[in-house]
């Protein structure tokens, strides 16, 4: 069989997986060198270009609206609100809030006496929000919850508009969209009364993990962090995904004649190989499945390897991309009991 041109640009991409890992300090000028032994070329990554990408008026009004607050469990209370979008537009949120009889989780690690804790859910790429009320128990230990709708999910689905688009400069472009909406949320979430500032967490799934990487890595802030089928270098991703979006997006490539440089120049500004060096200084657990075929193994044991830190976690669970959720919901807890 005549191996197919899009096969060969895969070949080349995927050969752009030498990522070079330094310290936190030396990646504020370039995090990364990526060399292609196919292509015989040095890409470097200047982080001073990245964070530019992600600059915005952080002292401009969040502009919360508060839309409804009801009872959700007998422990919590469940807020709907939105927010202004850097990107423009709002965000719409929500935010799973114990009842006041419930004290922070771990109160001696407390840096606001009588604050909680809380942790930012991001959803998976098919999801919504509302994918955080599974996680409402915890409410019932001390710590809140608060997520938003990903760029086209839930309340802000548009027919025929989603993050992952064929074009892979769209693609890109809506998850660079996500990842400041995911900072400007921990804006929100950090100012909010009865939250502790100074013990904020992060659990992204799937989409979540990977946007994730990239926002927790500019904020900071963020403590603990929990990755749930993440990965890192999208040339492995897409070399070995059998996602049905990542596959059209390797058909538009090969009918559009783009080649590995060009993938790897889009890219750059969203690819958690690039900001996963950063965490470094905090808490991280990964979980993946042992069979995923949608992010991949390989894509998910590099983000495991780029990510040095002391304070690492990792869970295989014995499942393809969808994990088992009863297990994620108990092991994640745990995590945040003991990193938060």
């Amino acid at each position: 069989m005549k191996t197919s041109r899009i096969a060969l640009i895969w070949a080349a991409a995927l050969a752009l997986a030498a990522w070079t890992a330094v310290s936190p300090a030396q990646a504020e000028d370039r995090i990364l060198k990526m060399t292609s032994a196919g292509l015989g070329t040095e890409i470097e990554v200047d982080m001073a270009e990245i964070r530019a990408a992600y600059e915005f008026d952080r002292s401009a009004p969040l502009n919360v609206v508060i839309e409804k607050e009801s009872e959700f469990l007998p422990s919590c209370v469940k807020i709907s609100f939105s927010y202004d979008s850097p990107n423009g537009g709002r965000v719409p949120a929500s935010l799973i809030m114990p009842k006041p009889h419930i004290g922070p989780m771990n109160p001696a690690r407390s840096t606001v006496e009588g604050a909680l804790p809380a942790v930012f859910f991001m959803h998976f790429h098919v999801s919504d929000k509302s994918l955080a009320d599974v996680f409402a128990p915890w409410t019932g230990h001390g710590i809140a919850i608060m997520a938003i709708d990903g760029v086209y999910r839930g309340d802000r689905a548009e027919k025929g508009k989603d993050v992952l688009m064929d074009d892979p400069a769209l693609s890109a472009k809506h998850m660079q969209e996500q990842i400041r909406d995911i900072l400007r949320g921990f804006d929100v979430l950090a100012s909010w009364k009865g939250i502790d500032p100074g013990r904020l967490g992060y659990m992204g799934i799937s989409m979540g993990a990977l946007t994730g990487t990239a926002a927790t890595s500019l904020d900071p802030r963020i403590k603990s962090i929990l990755l749930a089928d993440g990965g890192a270098d999208f040339s492995l991703m897409f070399r070995h995904s059998d996602y049905g979006d990542m596959q059209e997006i390797r058909k538009y490539m090969e009918t559009n004649n783009m080649s590995p440089e060009q993938f790897v120049d889009m890219f750059k500004f969203v690819d958690p190989g690039v900001f996963a060096p950063l965490l470094s200084d905090r808490a991280v657990m990964l979980m993946n499945g042992k069979n995923d075929t949608t992010i991949s193994v390989p894509a998910m044991e590099a983000l495991h390897n780029l990510i040095d830190t002391p304070r690492k976690g990792v869970v295989w669970y014995d499942s393809d991309h969808i994990l088992p959720l009863d297990k994620v919901v108990v092991d994640s807890l745990k995590w945040f009991k003991k990193s938060l």
